[in-house]
């Protein structure tokens, strides 16, 4: 691997950037060279906890537990659900081999040009969650103001809406140091508030009434594990982005299991929260159900826990949607595309907050982000392994020519396995705006977590078996 993109270029090498927390983040989808790769596996660890210690998979885990199953099933699917996270660890194994962002190194597998696609794809999934998470926190917001006295009214939604916003637009500007500073202090609140909640949930749980259920169909319990597993897919294009600053020899399993527990911890815990809150409370909505359940004393304070929760989720997502647009060829600076994807996620926001219904819209919205994030991720992870994870760093960044320009900037095998992934993920998706044609066939199943990864990923490796491509095509260059 060249040591960076300057001296693979012949040109004098630049000063070295401190990467440091509070500073305004220097770096873009640029290589990150070895003497400035500051982050650590408990950095990346405690970074990943905080993201996910989040109101998000309450809300998740209620609307399993709305879905019929038993104990056991509600259980085993919030479980499998999120493990899906291991994804996100093997993603991010390409961060410290190549040394810069996700959708940057994917132009190795789909293309300088023909990568713009999935990039674009994934910048449209991060902005999406940010709106998300925006939603979730001013109403929290909104909710913690109204519990001080401070009554709700259109105006303090507005003032909330920008209050929110702001933070997570700051903290991402500042960019990847300050987001793992800032997550690894935050985890240990939002950890301390949610054992907390923990408490007076499982206190008040009525444990029967899901327990003395019976076992709902299989096609429901692959409902509920599309709920669950889009959540962790939802990252699997972002994980490069944050473990590219680990040394470049960063060892691949701990890579892996750093990240993946980071996610799997707290969105296993908080699930059960969630689900266990719906066997005593309505959490059609999820703020006001859970003021049913909880003193109002705390309820203050887990208010602010959420708002910081979602807060610190955001981070990331802001982060993201700036690389990713960066990746897909947009001229500017990663502060620019971070302000531009803001501005973009408080008007989607804004329309949920004042027109539509949360839940209904956040589940939809998992629900059908599947059916592309998980064909990305079974052609990446498979071109990734014929690889063998080794990247040229220069030819990332090199249009018009090198081993990932393939046919006119095209890898038209990876995009074709994509596509087809794609199209039989969404032929067995279900969810409130869309519903695959084979659904119905399989008595209302939803199997787009596991067509989406097998088609692609397993499609793209027997091509290569069957019919191996020479250079400068082939996935080892």
């Amino acid at each position: 691997m060249t040591s960076s993109l300057d001296e693979s270029k012949g040109k004098k090498p630049r000063d070295k950037i401190e990467n440091r927390a509070f500073a305004v983040e220097q770096h873009g989808i640029d290589f990150i060279p070895e003497g400035e790769r500051t982050a650590t596996y408990p950095g990346i660890f405690f970074m990943w906890f905080g993201t996910n210690t989040v109101f998000t998979w309450v809300i998740l885990g209620a609307v399993v537990g709305s879905l019929g199953l038993s104990l056991a099933q509600g259980l085993t699917v919030i479980v499998a659900g999120n493990a899906f996270f291991t994804f996100v660890g093997f993603t991010s194994i390409a961060g410290p081999r190549a040394g810069t962002g996700m959708l940057t190194v994917s132009r190795s597998t789909f293309g300088i040009i023909g990568n713009r696609v999935p990039a674009l794809l994934s910048w449209f999934t991060a902005v999406g969650w940010t709106s998300v998470n925006i939603v979730i926190g001013t109403l929290s917001l909104v909710g913690l103001l109204d519990s001080l006295g401070v009554g709700p009214s259109t105006g303090m939604k507005v003032v909330s809406l920008l209050a929110v916003t702001g933070v997570t637009v700051t903290i991402a500007m500042w960019g990847h140091a300050t987001i793992l500073a800032a997550n690894t202090v935050l985890s240990f609140l939002l950890g301390l508030g949610t054992v907390v909640l923990g408490v007076f949930i499982v206190r008040e749980a009525d444990f029967g009434s899901m327990g003395d259920a019976p076992t709902a169909a299989l096609s429901v319990w692959l409902v509920a594990l599309a709920v669950m597993g889009a959540g962790p897919m939802s990252f699997v294009t972002t994980g490069a982005d944050f473990s590219r600053y680990l040394p470049a020899d960063a060892r691949p399993a701990k890579v892996v299991v750093t990240t993946a527990l980071g996610c799997f911890v707290p969105g296993v815990f908080i699930s059960v929260l969630g689900l266990l809150a719906s066997t005593v409370t309505d959490m059609t909505e999820p703020i006001a159900g859970i003021g049913m359940i909880v003193p109002g004393w705390f309820l203050t304070i887990y208010l602010a826990v959420v708002v910081l929760g979602t807060v610190t989720n955001n981070f990331l997502n802001t982060y993201s949607s700036g690389m990713s647009l960066l990746a897909a060829g947009i001229k500017g600076s990663r502060t620019t595309a971070v302000a531009f994807n803001t501005a973009l996620a408080v008007a989607t926001a804004a329309y949920v907050l004042f027109f539509h219904d949360l839940t209904d819209s956040l589940t939809a919205f998992l629900t059908l982000l599947i059916v592309w994030a998980t064909s990305w991720c079974g052609v990446f992870l498979a071109d990734m392994l014929l690889r063998r994870a080794h990247y040229d760093v220069r030819a990332l960044h090199q249009a018009g020519e090198g081993p990932y320009w393939y046919t006119k900037g095209w890898n038209r095998r990876a995009l074709g396995w994509f596509v087809l992934g794609t199209v039989a993920s969404a032929s067995v998706a279900y969810s409130s705006l869309w519903s695959g044609p084979l659904v119905a066939r399989l008595d209302g199943a939803d199997l787009s977590l596991f067509a989406g990864l097998l088609v692609s990923g397993g499609g793209y490796l027997l091509h290569h078996v069957l019919r191996p491509v020479t250079a400068p095509e082939h996935p080892r260059s």
